[in-house]
């Protein structure tokens, strides 16, 4: 019988390193090599099948962009197969040289701990995975969702928040159902993500399509979400000309307002503000590309309790830093944490993105600085917001802006 082509070189190997040091030596040599290509070699289908983790459904985020995934229409890049990613976060590409970003949505440890604890939270024995589609997954949707919104300021929360009720949470999740009818494995996705990281569920709700300054989602397969790639964070933007910088905290001020008033149903407040989650493209549109952290209040239903304070508006308090109460936020139907938020990234205490501002502008419009104050410090913020949107719009549309005038700028609102 002939023999294989591995075992004829290990046979070469034997004869050419005869003292057993060497032949050892060798063998370690040969597996750091094969590992080195099983971790970091070529191959997008393995490198995306060890990414998705597939084996670990319905204890995943979903499988809706498998097929694309699978069939080599999205390639991973060359240079971002590594496994050992601190953030989780790689990037790929189309044949039609599109761009998407694939995020695994949470850090190795998350993983390994929300596994470790899963079949202990349902009452089953490890391993559990084959079990998970005959388990009543309702009642522990609710009850993560309610730990987030009623546990003390010192207890870690994870992902969403619900408010002001967390029943409501069945409603805002209608959307992401599909029309296949496998609504258990739906939820156990569901369950995954709100343990995890829900991002896919509000990029469900919230679409670029509709004209939100988030990702265009994808889909989602195992454990990995898939979703447009938008450009650079503004981070690295902070060198530009500052009518630039004028345009980006536009679109900033617009999206933190539509944030809260936008959507017919809910408010998001988000509560990670911060120029390395918001990124541009080169057309200078930006991009909110990190929604793990957002509280999602439910207009249209009253509290079961605390229904005094819901008529009333919240209003920031004046604070050093970034801080806030999610209690506050979500004890009334309407807050200006958006608002404010949107406001200290663009003038706040820490490297913000807009100020100093240039002379020639503190003389020709004292007024920005003074509206920039007024959002930052005073109580009227939706005010000062919207009034800011209307002086930056103005302002852009001066010959002082050259290419980035009104004709590059989308649509002011009328809120």
């Amino acid at each position: 019988m002939s023999q294989s082509p591995f075992r004829r070189f290990l046979v070469r190997l034997r004869r050419r390193y005869s003292r057993p040091t060497l032949f050892i030596a060798a063998m370690v040599i040969l597996a750091m090599y094969i590992c080195f290509l099983l971790f970091f070699g070529d191959g997008d289908a393995v490198s995306l099948w060890r990414l998705a983790e597939l084996n670990t459904c319905p204890a995943c985020y979903g499988t809706s962009v498998c097929p694309e995934l699978y069939s080599n229409l999205i390639q991973l890049d060359p240079k971002n197969r590594k496994w050992f990613n601190a953030k989780n976060v790689f990037y790929g590409s189309t044949r039609f040289n599109s761009s998407f970003v694939l995020k695994k949505l949470a850090h190795h440890s998350e993983f390994k701990e929300f596994d470790r604890a899963l079949c202990g939270q349902f009452n089953l024995q490890s391993p559990c995975t084959s079990k998970l589609l005959n388990v009543g997954v309702e009642e522990k949707i609710l009850k993560s969702v309610e730990y987030n919104v009623e546990s003390p300021p010192s207890e870690p929360r994870k992902g969403l928040i619900m408010c002001p009720n967390a029943d409501s949470i069945f409603n805002f999740i209608a959307p992401v159902f599909s029309m296949n009818g496998n609504h258990q494995a739906e939820l156990m996705n569901i369950y995954t993500m709100l343990s995890l990281n829900p991002e896919p569920i509000i990029l469900k709700v919230l679409r670029k399509s509709k004209g939100w300054l988030v990702p265009g989602y994808a889909g989602v397969c195992g454990r990995l979400e898939v979703v447009t790639y938008e450009g650079k964070p503004l981070s690295d933007m902070i060198h530009v000309q500052w009518y630039r910088k004028l345009y980006y905290s536009l679109q900033i001020l617009q999206a933190g307002i539509d944030f809260t008033l936008k959507h017919k149903r809910y408010r998001f407040y988000l509560m990670d503000w911060s120029l390395d989650n918001i990124v541009v493209d080169h057309r200078d549109i930006i991009t909110f590309v990190d929604l793990e952290d957002v509280i999602v209040l439910d207009k249209n239903v009253s509290p079961k309790v605390g229904k005094l304070d819901w008529t009333k508006r919240h209003s920031h308090e004046d604070t050093p830093g970034f801080s806030f109460s999610i209690q506050n936020i979500c004890k009334y139907h309407f807050s200006d944490h958006n608002l404010w938020a949107a406001c200290y990234i663009i003038a706040g205490d820490d490297n913000p993105l807009l100020t100093p501002i240039p002379k020639r502008v503190m003389q020709s419009t004292p007024k920005l600085q003074k509206l920039l104050n007024n959002c930052l410090h005073q109580n009227d913020r939706l005010h000062s917001a919207i009034s800011l949107t209307r002086l930056m719009y103005d302002l852009l549309k001066t010959e002082k802006v050259g290419g980035y005038g009104v004709n590059r700028t989308t649509t002011l609102r009328n809120w």
